[in-house]
């Protein structure tokens, strides 16, 4: 719509008051961006030479142009992403893809704003920055205040030496085991075993990855649905080495975050393959392991058993299997009020920690609404009254994999409740919306509606 050229400008007080209104009632008017504010759709490391890939919802009521002129698009006052970029990088390139017409603003450690329109494909931005060390704050606007829509937003890393990247084996040739996981299926955790190390050094799939692996994985696991979070823990009595490429293309590595010389790594992912090395620390040292891979947080080398020798395909996990816990309230970084007709984001793709919208219907009293995970990967939206917990309605597995659930107060004082997962390929994406009002004294549900994101909406939710 715009120019091509990213714009780089400076914003005088950018830090002051003028603009940062965290805590201001005059955030109502949803004339300001919140810099110092949670992150609406999650917040990443972006290393040198990796690249990660993050999902969120564009456009909001901000108008960005009110923030710099150069500036264009409209954005919600949170940043969409915060990246955590380290000494090292020379240079940071960041674009989005969506089925809307996009634009970025990105505000970088030094007080410096950068923006674009229409820098990549199409109707898409994109940006290429030298690199400034500390945290990038990154809206992903829509063009016109009355679009919204999905993105994808493709951040890459370069400097120093560029890494050495094996190229990816045959689909399905692994070492030891191939196996298929979906969010809530058991086994969990899931158990393999294999011999670590190999003849390759681990630092030629990317610098910060430690010892020595083989070329073909040890293991591949056929994501078949994403996962908020998919822990991969080893247990072996030498020192240990993990590398795991996810379906996107990122490297996480790991030596000792297990405990006792073992290595764990975790984070989400999306559906698609995704390939485990188990290395050793030390150049020509092997041996028998065991992997556990697992959603349960806080499962470790002590609770996946000793490793047995040789090769094994994968197995059962023993007779004691670690239950889940019981379903608790994500890690809470903030508490919003809801205002007529800002969305508040609950839980998103990227997310590690939930958001309560404080809800303040007329002649009530508050009423905090929160998101908990349930058995088999869905969510329950809650409210709290009187300190009594009650539920307002369940989000079943099927919408809300990878999806982005929103509560938003309309001008009658009932509550929009969205919960959606974006299309991708061949998925049409799918939307739960529901209507909330209070009755009796507690929010209760009035209206539901499930679609793919090609069906009519119901008038209620227009």
């Amino acid at each position: 719509m715009s120019s091509s050229r990213a714009i780089w400008a400076k914003v005088s007080g950018w830090s002051g008051a003028a603009v940062l209104l965290a805590a201001a009632p005059s955030l109502a008017s949803a004339q300001y961006v919140v810099p110092q504010s949670a992150p609406a759709y999650g917040q990443a490391a972006l290393m040198a030479n990796q690249r990660v890939m993050l999902q969120g919802i564009a456009g909001g009521p901000v108008s960005l142009s009110s923030v710099d002129g150069s500036c264009r698009g409209y954005a919600q006052p949170n940043p969409s992403h915060v990246l955590m970029v380290p000494p090292g990088v020379q240079m940071v390139r960041l674009g989005a893809t969506s089925n809307v017409d996009t634009t970025l603003m990105v505000q970088m450690p030094d007080g410096r704003l950068v923006c674009d329109d229409d820098g990549g494909d199409g109707l898409n931005p994109l940006l290429e920055v030298p690199a400034v060390p500390g945290q990038w704050r990154v809206w992903v606007g829509s063009y016109s205040s009355s679009s919204t829509g999905p993105y994808s937003l493709d951040a890459s890393a370069f400097g120093g030496a560029p890494p050495v990247v094996a190229p990816p084996p045959p689909a399905g040739s692994a070492l030891f085991s191939t196996a298929d996981m979906t969010l809530g299926a058991r086994p969990d955790p899931l158990i393999v075993t294999g011999n670590f190390g190999g003849p390759i050094e681990a630092s030629r799939m990317s610098p910060d990855c430690r010892g020595w692996i083989t070329g073909p994985p040890s293991h591949i696991v056929n994501a078949r649905t994403g996962f908020p979070n998919l822990r991969f823990v080893v247990r072996a009595a030498s020192d240990t080495t993990l590398v795991v490429r996810y379906p996107d293309g990122r490297l996480a590595c790991n030596d000792d975050g297990g405990g006792s010389l073992n290595p764990l790594v975790e984070g989400p992912t999306g559906p698609g393959q995704i390939m485990i090395w188990v290395g050793s620390y030390s150049s020509g040292n092997s041996g028998p392991y065991t992997m556990g891979i697992t959603t349960i947080p806080g499962i470790g080398p002590d609770q996946i058993g000793t490793g047995g020798p040789g090769p094994v395909v994968v197995a059962p996990p023993p007779p004691v299997v670690v239950q889940p816990p019981p379903p608790t309230a994500p890690t809470i970084t903030a508490r919003v009020d809801l205002l007529p007709r800002i969305p508040v984001t609950l839980i998103g793709p990227g997310m590690q920690a939930g958001t309560v919208a404080v809800w303040s219907p007329r002649g009530g009293a508050p009423v905090d609404l929160g998101i908990l995970p349930v058995p088999g990967g869905g969510y329950r939206v809650y409210a709290t009254v009187g300190g009594a917990q009650t539920t307002v309605v369940d989000v079943p597995a099927a919408v809300a994999r990878d999806a982005v659930v929103t509560i938003t107060q309309r001008p009658d004082q009932r509550l929009l409740v969205r919960a959606e997962r974006a299309p991708t390929g061949g998925d049409p994406g799918q939307q739960m919306l529901m209507l909330v009002q209070m009755l009796n004294g507690a929010p209760a549900l009035a209206e539901q509606w499930v679609g793919s994101f090609s069906d009519r909406l119901p008038r209620w939710a227009r």
